[in-house]
């Protein structure tokens, strides 16, 4: 009897890349969620996931350099596939690469990140890097998009909710203005009921960090 041929196409190699630089992206994704400054950087777990950063850095800049090699930066002469700098996706994967370069070329030529607070924030930026997830996702790039593209209809939303916010707010004032000030002190507050009766105590006559004294303190407070 013959075999029947299975119906199942086998996946393209440029597919197979993608999905295990995918696999990269997500388990480096979980890498910097574990990570934690606070943790001593002579632990084992510490090396080791330093290492792994290092190794998905280099894979992730290797992966760039093969699509700008075979693509073109700016300009290329094929037909069918635009430059790897003209995708809006593309730029943001090149700025989290960079961004990682750079890091790890910080930490190669010895500086110190935690004494520097311009670099720890530059350090920072790695965050971006599950957004690598969507521009590999279509279904994730067609929600984005959709939500990029609902924007300017939103600002009337916006206005909206504000203008009743607003009403509220005027309503707030108008109704709790200067009824969060309390008294502050080591004291009974069974007889406090004025300021004069907190400041003749000696105590502290505050206001609520949250109050209604202003409109924008109140919008502040409903929103």
């Amino acid at each position: 009897m013959k075999n029947k041929r299975s119906d199942k196409k086998p996946k393209h190699p440029s597919k197979i890349f993608e999905d295990a630089v995918l696999f990269c992206i997500i388990t480096s994704t979980l890498g910097l969620a574990i990570d934690n400054p606070l943790h001593n950087p002579e632990l084992t777990i510490v090396k080791v996931m330093f290492r792994i950063d290092i190794g998905f850095t280099l894979i992730f800049f290797m992966e760039a350099a093969i699509k700008i090699i075979s693509k073109g930066l700016i300009h290329n002469n094929l037909k069918v596939v635009e430059p790897y700098y003209k995708s809006a996706w593309n730029q943001l994967d090149l700025f989290v690469v960079t961004v990682s370069m750079i890091d790890l070329s910080f930490i190669v030529m010895g500086i110190d990140m935690q004494q520097l607070q311009a670099l720890k924030s530059f350090r920072s930026l790695r965050g971006l890097r599950p957004l690598r997830v969507i521009s590999r996702n279509e279904g994730m790039r067609l929600v984005v998009n959709a939500l990029l593209a609902s924007l300017p209809s939103m600002t009337n939303v916006l206005l909206v909710c504000s203008l009743f916010i607003l009403i509220f707010s005027i309503m707030g004032v108008s109704f709790f203005k200067g009824t969060f000030y309390h008294c502050v002190g080591d004291f009974s507050m069974d007889d406090i009921i004025t300021k004069q009766d907190c400041l003749d105590k000696g105590g502290l006559w505050r206001n609520m960090n949250a109050h209604f004294d202003d409109v924008l303190s109140a919008m502040l407070n409903l929103f």
